[in-house]
């Protein structure tokens, strides 16, 4: 995924948080991998043109980026629902592609 995709998104159409959206998105990619394998020979190529991967990509970015802030008036959660759904739907994809019984 890329920055301008992620703002498209995220609806931001300003500059001046990209260098804290891109640390996001690299959080979020890593942490989306790591729940899906932490095998370290892992097949990095089941992530790319994986639209579970970057359905999940894109909505941890934006729950990192909207809960940033130690005091909000908004309800702040741990784990989205559809991040969850898509890192569970990825493992058992990736396992079956990697013949793989990984947990």
């Amino acid at each position: 995924m890329n920055l301008d995709t992620i703002k498209k998104h995220m609806k931001v159409t300003f500059d001046f948080d990209d260098e804290i959206i891109n640390e996001y998105l690299k959080w979020a990619e890593a942490e989306i991998k790591d729940s899906v394998s932490t095998d370290p020979k892992r097949d990095e190529s089941f992530f790319y043109d994986n639209s579970i991967y970057d359905r999940a990509v894109v909505l941890l970015v934006t729950h990192f980026y909207e809960n940033r802030k130690a005091i909000t008036d908004k309800p702040q959660f741990n784990l989205i629902y559809g991040v969850k759904s898509a890192v569970l739907k990825l493992r058992l994809a990736y396992q079956r592609e990697m013949n793989t019984n990984e947990v």
